[in-house]
């Protein structure tokens, strides 16, 4: 199943020459109270008329959803599938469902990334019933995937983690890429924080996530960094994975972008890493991401922010205090973006990404959401902005803030 969109190369070929195609995004909220049903259909209608009505055409869909229990959960999966299918046929997008209960009042909430289809040639495609979309312009391809998942209630996240990445490693040998091409990955896992007794031992959820990761990525990526990535929380057992990959030329260079005040993730010692390893291993697994990635190609360049909390060296800062923590965080995510940051790891750089083009904030407690959206409105200001319920991937941390900027 292939559907291609219609493609003025001539429009898009001084682009593709000059530098990357930039996605926008939109949040679309329900417009009318009511139920889960009405909340969607009526998300569901201003997403559709989007392209209809602009030149852009949308290459991810992520949905955010309150639901009372897994059956809940997979009642509105089917809800949204069978109808976002319709209402966009052969070009339906990629799109994720994820248990994170948006802010008030809403049941459910998109957040929708968009390509001008004047600068791209975007072609939509599905592999074992779950679609894709990729973006070509030119001198690189940019590959779109949602909702590898294994969601069951009957699934540890060992069992979720491993079918969730065998997923993702079929699809990309489908798409013709490999775990080397990844620059971006999104993790939800299923009570991220939760301890269990398995064999006598305490193992926590998101160490089980880290190992499976950990040996897909040894397994199957051969380059010595990782991708940008969030690992965060969703209700209920399970594990999602939405990912961006990238192919290009030689013209196209993709760096990792570290922060002078954090420890690398990847470096992270044992004392903040919970539970006990697999007795396989002599030492817990660190999560295994880079602080952001920086994507170049001739004059335009693209910040892809991993998602970034109140940490400091490897240490959490300001525990309680959910104002400072989000203080914390922005300035990490603002330390990224300095031109010195950038330019310790790509010296030649002459253009800067400074426009926020998206900002996702998780918080831990739904009370805090009003408070910590005033602080992120100040400092990011009518950048499209999504606020949803989710653990963070440490017992004390209160917000987490994940970002993207274009040049």
């Amino acid at each position: 199943m292939y559907k291609e969109v219609l493609f003025d190369f001539k429009s898009a070929e001084k682009e593709s020459v000059m530098g990357l195609v930039n996605p926008c995004y939109k949040i679309i909220s329900p417009q009318i109270p009511g139920g889960f049903g009405e909340q969607w259909e009526s998300c569901l209608l201003q997403l559709a008329k989007i392209p209809v009505n602009t030149d852009l055409k949308p290459v991810r869909v992520n949905i955010f959803v309150k639901s009372n229990n897994h059956n809940d959960y997979h009642t509105q999966l089917a809800l949204i599938e069978s109808t976002i299918s319709r209402k966009f046929g052969d070009e339906c997008p990629p799109f994720g469902v994820v248990m994170q209960e948006p802010e008030d009042p809403y049941l459910v909430i998109i957040e929708a990334g968009f390509v001008n289809k004047h600068a791209a040639k975007i072609s939509y495609g599905s592999f074992r019933n779950r679609p894709y979309c990729i973006v070509d312009s030119l001198s690189y391809k940019e590959y779109w995937t949602d909702g590898a998942q294994s969601v069951h209630p009957d699934s540890n996240i060992q069992v979720a983690s491993e079918a969730s990445f065998s997923y993702l490693y079929d699809l990309y040998a489908h798409l013709g890429i490999t775990f080397d091409n990844i620059v971006r990955q999104w993790n939800y896992v299923g009570e991220i924080l939760r301890e269990e007794n398995i064999d006598g031992q305490s193992r926590q959820n998101y160490q089980l996530f880290n190992e499976t990761r950990s040996n897909f990525y040894t397994k199957n990526r051969t380059l010595p960094d990782y991708p940008a990535a969030t690992g965060i929380g969703m209700l209920y057992l399970g594990v999602c994975i939405d990912s961006l990959a990238i192919a290009g030329n030689e013209n196209l260079q993709v760096f990792s972008i570290s922060n002078p005040n954090q420890q690398e993730s990847y470096k992270y010692g044992q004392k903040v890493l919970v539970g006990t390893p697999d007795c396989s291993l002599s030492q817990n697994q660190p999560p295994q991401f880079e602080r952001a990635k920086l994507i170049v190609l001739k004059n335009v360049a693209r910040l892809i922010i991993s998602g970034t909390a109140s940490i400091i060296g490897q240490d959490t800062v300001a525990e309680g205090d959910v104002e400072e923590q989000t203080r914390v965080t922005i300035r990490n995510v603002q330390q990224l973006s300095k031109p010195e940051t950038l330019k310790f790891r790509c010296p030649g750089l002459t253009v800067f990404p400074k426009t926020y083009s998206y900002i996702r904030v998780y918080v831990k407690n739904k009370e805090d959401i009003a408070r910590v959206k005033i602080i992120c409105t100040e400092a990011f200001g009518e950048t499209p902005a999504t606020y949803v319920v989710a653990d963070i991937c440490r017992e004390n941390l209160l917000v987490e803030i994940e970002a993207e900027l274009i040049s």
